[in-house]
C-alpha cells in the first residue's frame, strides 16, 4: 500500500473514532438513570462520579487495553493521540456537563491472527464500562471496526486497517467544581 493510501486510511479511521461523540444518559453504581426518570439532566449527573474521575478511569483503562493488545504482536506499539473532553449533546446539551474522551493509535495494524484476542480484551473491558451493545461496521480480512455502546452514552470503538485505533468516550459528567458541596 502506498504511503498516501496508508495515511488516508489512518485519517479515515481517526475520523470514524472521533465522530462517536454523542451522549445520552449515565450509570449510577451499575443502575441506569436517565434524565427522563429524574426529570432533570443535571440532577442525573450529580448522582455520578465527577468528570475528573471518569477521565482518570478511562485513561487508565484504555492504556491498559492498548498495552494488552500490543503484547499480542511482536513490535507493535501505541501512543495516545487524544486525551480530551467534549461538551454534551442531546438532553444534556444545556448543562455544564462534559464527557471524557481518549483515543489511542497503534503504529501498525492489528494482525488478523491476533485480532480475535485483541477484540476480546476490548469487549470485556467495554462491558465493564457498561458498553455491551456491539456493532461491527467492518469485518473483512485485515480490515475491522467494532463499536461497543450502551444506553448510558458510553462508546468504545476499536478498529484496524493500515493501523489499529482504539477510543473510548464516557457518559456526561459534571466537573468537580460543578458538583454539589464544592
Amino acid at each position: 500500500m502506498s504511503a498516501v493510501k496508508t495515511a488516508l486510511a489512518v485519517v479515515v479511521l481517526s475520523m470514524v473514532a472521533l465522530t462517536a461523540c454523542g451522549t445520552t444518559s449515565g450509570v449510577n453504581g451499575g443502575a441506569v438513570t436517565t434524565s427522563a426518570e429524574s426529570g432533570d439532566p443535571e440532577a442525573t449527573m450529580r448522582t455520578r462520579p465527577s468528570f475528573e474521575d471518569a477521565q482518570r478511569q478511562y485513561r487508565a483503562t484504555v492504556e491498559d487495553w492498548a498495552t494488552q493488545i500490543a503484547s499480542t504482536s511482536t513490535g507493535l506499539t501505541w501512543r495516545v493521540k487524544e486525551d480530551s473532553w467534549g461538551g454534551c449533546t442531546g438532553e444534556y446539551a444545556d448543562t455544564p456537563g462534559v464527557h471524557a474522551f481518549i483515543y489511542v493509535v497503534f503504529d501498525g495494524p492489528i494482525p488478523d491472527t491476533t485480532w480475535p484476542s485483541a477484540l476480546d480484551v476490548v469487549r470485556r473491558g467495554a462491558a465493564q464500562l457498561g458498553a455491551t451493545d456491539v456493532t461491527a461496521t467492518v469485518n473483512r480480512p485485515d480490515d475491522h471496526n467494532v463499536i461497543f455502546s450502551g444506553n448510558d452514552g458510553i462508546t468504545v470503538e476499536f478498529g484496524t486497517k493500515a493501523a489499529g485505533v482504539l477510543s473510548a468516550k464516557s457518559d456526561c459528567r459534571l466537573r468537580q467544581a460543578d458538583m454539589p458541596g464544592k
